[in-house]
């Protein structure tokens, strides 16, 4: 009897549970990758539906108004992905924004938020950002937190003055300052076009402003002189930096360039930073989905294009109407 409780009592040896142990440990590291793609696929799979929707919103703002939505005139003005908030079933939020009023009120660096719209720049849309994207979404800046998008629309090819959304003269994208884009300007075709495309968070105060140290994140200044639109992209690239900063895609209301555009300069998740002259910038589509970006196309497509692409095929894509032929991406 005493044989048997003795038999029954006896436990793990040291051996045993160490051996039961990393067994576990090899099953769960096994496990992981394949918990973290499908995590992944998941966010890419939202962060296309996001993209599909911000295509609808788009048409149909152009069947009630007969024209894309357009960048404003001036900087004090208002972002394309504002204007079709009412399509994003946003409506309740587009009606608190006085669009008859200025965004900001004093120019250049002093301009600051109009006192009307406080409460409103800072709200957070689920449909303007990418789920794969860790990046802290808020920028502060000129006194207020403002929110921002990851969703890009297309100003031109980038080559020349093509990254310039000024409006004067007018690039060979879909968006620019005053722009009045219909289905008919796009005459390479609305499956060959690309309308929007996304990036990533700058690294907000966390980059520094005198060393590259993340491509992703920061975006670098241009040296040299020259007025807004006054060099081309490729003499911007070219130039020394003068600092880098990590205030890209901070503000899905405001029009300036570098929070709302993107252009087809560089390749997607290009090895260079983008680059920023006047608040213009020369652009890279990036993300943190494996081996390229999501794009969406004016037909309302959306198409994940890799970072190999041919830079030339990629640049047709942001054209509207230079007659191009694409091929395959």
């Amino acid at each position: 009897m005493n044989r048997k409780l003795r038999l029954r009592s006896r436990g793990f040896t040291l051996i045993e549970l160490l051996v039961v142990i990393a067994i576990i440990a090899i099953l769960i590291a096994l496990l992981l990758p394949a918990v973290q793609q499908a995590r992944e696929a998941a966010r890419r799979t939202q962060c296309k539906n996001n993209l599909k929707q911000l295509g609808l919103a788009m048409h149909n703002y152009e069947s009630t108004h007969s024209v894309f939505p357009l960048i404003s005139f001036n900087h004090q003005g208002y972002s394309p992905q504002a204007q079709i908030l009412p399509f994003l079933e946003q409506g309740n939020l587009h009606s608190l924004i006085d669009f008859n009023q200025p965004l900001l009120v004093g120019s250049g660096p002093t301009a600051t938020l109009n006192p009307v719209h406080i409460g409103l720049q800072d709200r957070l849309i689920n449909v303007f950002l990418c789920p794969s994207d860790s990046g802290d979404p808020m920028l502060f800046d000129s006194g207020y937190q403002w929110a921002g998008t990851n969703y890009m629309v297309n100003t031109g090819s980038g080559a020349g003055l093509n990254y310039f959304e000024g409006g004067s003269p007018q690039p060979d994208g879909m968006f620019w300052r005053g722009s009045s884009t219909r289905f008919r300007d796009i005459t390479d075709g609305t499956s060959n076009t690309l309308l929007m495309a996304e990036t990533l968070f700058g690294g907000r105060n966390a980059v520094s402003t005198t060393v590259l140290t993340d491509v992703r994140r920061q975006t670098q200044r241009a040296s040299g002189g020259g007025g807004p639109g006054s060099r081309t992209s490729e003499n911007l690239v070219a130039a020394a930096p003068a600092g880098f900063n990590g205030v890209r895609a901070g503000s899905w209301i405001r029009t300036t360039g570098y929070h709302i555009t993107t252009n087809g300069y560089y390749t997607p998740n290009h090895r260079l930073p983008d680059v920023l002259h006047h608040g213009h910038i020369v652009a890279s589509s990036r993300s943190l989905h494996t081996g390229g970006t999501q794009t969406l196309l004016v037909d309302g497509s959306v198409r994940f294009v890799s970072d190999s692409v041919d830079v030339g095929t990629w640049r047709a894509l942001f054209t509207r109407g230079t007659g191009e032929v694409t091929g395959e991406f």
